[in-house]
């Protein structure tokens, strides 16, 4: 006896390295091995009390039922005006529009932008639902390889990479899995480039308030504020404020494509989580001193690493000012044996590495680059301390 099949698209999508590499890291610590997780995507400290007392309240009082498909206007009208004042550009409250985490902020992006065909430039290393959030609209990602470049997207980069089908550039900063900050300078020669070449802009910068060592995050709307009109930004409150569970991402960009997402999440998840929408609105103004806490702590984590990175002879790593993760190149060590057995890939290396020394980190492949493997620093002091004791010696076995 014969079924339909599954649909074609299946063939496009499969599970996330970064979500794999996690679940495998806590299901060994479940078991009772000592593992190291550097594969975490967010922070390991709690958010604000201030907001979880915000959402106590908020469902003592009854917020329980549907909002609008993109959230309260009130809160919409509260998240414009952050907006407007981060950015020193007026957004309106319908030019913004919370979603269930950015993830689904990018992927309504991309299904109201991007007609089969269609051209979206995604710099590698990239985070790894970018290429395939493209593909499920039908476009086809051209990715530029940001390596020889110190990991930035450059204009030279972005102009060699446009042909007649180019509809959109994907910019991703700070970057994961880099952490790399892209330069003012760049970013507005590639703002020129989209105005002369007509090209909208989908601007990642879930991580614009993490920032190393006293850096500083450029919004590219900020620089040029007439590329409003072609951009949409990306942006949530999973990472800033550690929040991730909690699932509540936004969007802000013109009228007609906040209201496409609004149609469009109509008819997907509808309203993201009430709970948080209030809970944020009551906080959004308080976390400032919880971004200078986080940043110090994570400043002085990213220092242990790239002491110990010193002294891993033939490793070497982006520069990473923000964010917290580092992208380490492993490239000297693929081919390379390690107690007497050959490590072919990038992902055989990262399996071993779980393996022997017991530290989970995440394979570039899935990045789109296997010369490198990211580490997250999101853990504690302590894990990483010992994670980057145990890196050393692995990396020191090899020959």
């Amino acid at each position: 006896m014969t079924r339909p099949t599954l649909a074609d698209r299946n063939a496009q999508v499969v599970a996330p390295s970064t979500s794999r590499m996690r679940s495998i890291a806590n299901e060994l610590k479940e078991k009772g091995e000592s593992i190291i997780n550097f594969a975490a995507g967010e922070l390991d400290f709690d958010t604000l009390d201030s907001l979880k007392k915000a959402a106590i309240e908020a469902i003592q009082g009854k917020c329980n039922t549907y909002t609008p498909a993109l959230g309260e206007k009130k809160i919409r009208e509260q998240l414009a005006a952050y907006i407007s004042a981060e950015l020193g550009v007026d957004y309106a409250w319908n030019e913004v529009g919370m979603t269930a985490g950015a993830k689904q902020a990018l992927y309504n992006t991309a299904m109201v932008l991007i007609n089969p065909g269609d051209e979206v430039i995604i710099p590698i290393p990239y985070w790894v639902t970018f290429p395939t959030q493209i593909e499920l609209a039908g476009g086809k990602p051209v990715l530029v390889d940001t390596k020889p470049d110190n990991y930035k997207l450059t204009a030279d980069l972005v102009s060699a990479a446009i042909t007649p089908s180019t509809k959109a550039i994907l910019i991703n900063t700070p970057n994961n899995p880099t952490g790399a900050v892209y330069d003012e300078t760049e970013l507005r020669k590639i703002g020129e480039l989209a105005i002369r070449h007509d090209l909208w802009i989908i601007y990642d910068e879930c991580y614009s308030r993490l920032i190393r060592n006293g850096g500083r995050h450029h919004n590219i709307v900020s620089l040029i504020p007439q590329l409003k009109e072609r951009t949409v930004i990306i942006n949530s409150f999973s990472k800033s404020m550690a929040l991730t569970g909690w699932r509540l991402g936004y969007s802000s960009g013109p009228v007609d494509v906040i209201k496409a997402m609004e149609n469009l999440q109509g008819h997907t998840t509808s309203n993201p989580n009430v709970v948080a929408q209030v809970a944020v609105s009551k906080a959004l103004d308080q976390s400032t001193d919880f971004i200078t806490t986080a940043n110090a702590i994570l400043d002085r984590r990213l220092q242990v690493i790239q002491k110990a990175l010193i002294h891993i002879e033939h490793l070497s790593a982006a520069q990473a000012d923000g964010a917290f993760y580092v992208f380490a190149n492993i490239q000297w060590f693929i081919g390379r044996q390690y107690n007497g057995k050959v490590v072919q890939t990038t992902d055989a290396l990262v399996e071993l590495i779980l393996a022997e020394a017991k530290v989970a980190v995440v394979s570039g492949a899935g990045f789109g680059d296997s010369s490198g493997i990211r580490i997250s620093y999101a853990v504690s002091d302590a894990d990483v301390e010992t994670g980057m004791q145990r890196l050393t010696e692995f990396f020191g076995k090899f020959n």
